[in-house]
């Protein structure tokens, strides 16, 4: 009997190069051995208690549907958050609310697509923009920034070379994932720049707006433009609260038939989980300036562990990243990806390794990450020291 058709979409659809491996990472812990997760974005820094507090004090008796665009409350408090934060002046008819940014993200490319339409990015990209890309029918135009230009845009020549009739949009990610990368005015004013005048969407993922470091402040591309109707920001409080596991994302723009269209296909998904809406909307109506900058002065910190840490080790290239919690390093071996699954099911120093993501998967041709891999600094500082020297010891013992 021949075997059942799958459909393109199923089958062009990549895993994900963060968690492909995780069934090996699963195998080590199971025979024993300690694993160090330097592969995923999973903050270890504690939840803002106001969200905690926020879950406790929901009382309704019925769990019920929340409003397909978001929890009012919420709507409010996080533009209100935005405003305070930026000097902006947002408002609630902003925002539509959704499962995480991975949601907002997959929106996005409905509303602004048909299948076989084009988004510009730029390579390195955040992987699961390649997955979102795949399940919604467009096509991702890939332009390379390099490691050894700190990944900085190309010029406007070479972004405007890869334009067609079927450019839909240009897409960033500031700061950026996965090379920590932040994005300077000059470079948002250049693409956005280039969007006016080719009509098409500025789409920016700013999910780790606060967390940049070396004195930079928060910059978005509403500061620019906060009422142009090509910027849509994809934004979510997974990064900046440690709330991954909540899934709250945002999708927000001023424009209203863009929002108008895009409730239609929330409305299909019926709504993001009520009582996680309700905790949020508690904590960012409590929190603290001082939580933010906290979690931006404890990353900082632990980016120049562990820079300092692949700095020593022969070979490693890295560029020290200037927000986010990721960096881009170049390794000297020829595939990334057989060491990081040599690392887990093959590696080990006194019953601990380590997980890295090979950075194939963060290219949309997979052969230039072929020697590089995407590092998380989210563990604590021992633990990143600890994490490079397993590294270290990995390349040494795989050649």
């Amino acid at each position: 009997m021949s075997p059942i058709q799958l459909s393109q979409r199923a089958r062009q659809t990549p895993p994900s190069p963060i968690r492909r491996l995780a069934h090996l990472a699963q195998a080590a812990k199971a025979a024993g051995k300690k694993v160090y997760h330097l592969n995923i974005g999973q903050p270890d820094i504690k939840s803002p208690p106001e969200f905690l507090e926020g879950l406790k004090l929901y009382q309704d008796l019925v769990v019920a549907y929340e409003a397909s665009e978001g929890n009012a409350r919420l709507r409010r408090e996080w533009a209100h958050f935005i405003n305070r934060t930026l000097e902006i002046n947002l408002s609630p008819e902003h925002f539509l609310i959704t499962t995480g940014a991975s949601e907002a993200l997959v929106f996005v490319f409905m509303t602004c697509c048909d299948p076989g339409d084009e988004i510009l990015i730029f390579d390195p990209t955040y992987a699961n923009y390649i997955g979102f890309a795949a399940i919604s029918g467009v096509k991702l135009v890939s332009i390379l920034t390099k490691l050894k230009h700190n990944f900085a845009l190309p010029g406007r020549d070479e972004i405007e070379a890869q334009i067609t009739p079927r450019t839909r949009a240009i897409l960033l990610c500031s700061p950026n994932n996965p090379t920590g990368t932040v994005y300077n005015r000059q470079e948002l004013e250049l693409l956005l720049n280039i969007c006016n005048e080719h009509n098409i969407y500025l789409v920016v993922d700013e999910t780790y707006r606060e967390i940049v470091f070396d004195g930079l402040t928060p910059l978005s591309i509403f500061q620019l433009d906060p009422r142009n109707d090509r910027v849509i920001v994809v934004d979510s409080l997974s990064k900046r609260f440690s709330l991954c596991g909540a899934r709250i994302g945002g999708l927000i723009t001023s424009n209203q038939e863009f929002l108008a269209k895009t409730l239609n296909q929330a409305q299909a998904r019926l709504a993001v989980s009520s009582v996680d809406q309700f905790a949020a909307a508690h904590m960012l109506s409590k929190i603290k300036p001082g939580y933010i900058e906290g979690v931006r002065t404890e990353y900082q910190k632990r980016r120049d562990v562990l820079c300092e840490a692949l700095r020593t080790i022969s070979g490693v290239e890295i560029q020290k990243p200037k927000g986010a919690f990721y960096t881009v390093a170049r390794l000297p071996v020829s595939d990334s990806d057989d060491f990081a699954a040599f690392l887990l099911s093959r590696f080990s120093h006194m019953g601990e390794t380590v997980f890295v993501a090979p950075a194939s998967g963060f290219y949309m041709t997979n052969s230039t990450g072929r020697d590089k891999v995407r590092l998380a600094f989210v563990l604590d500082c021992e633990s990143l020291q600890k994490a490079a020297e397993l590294l270290e010891l990995g390349l040494k013992e795989y050649k």
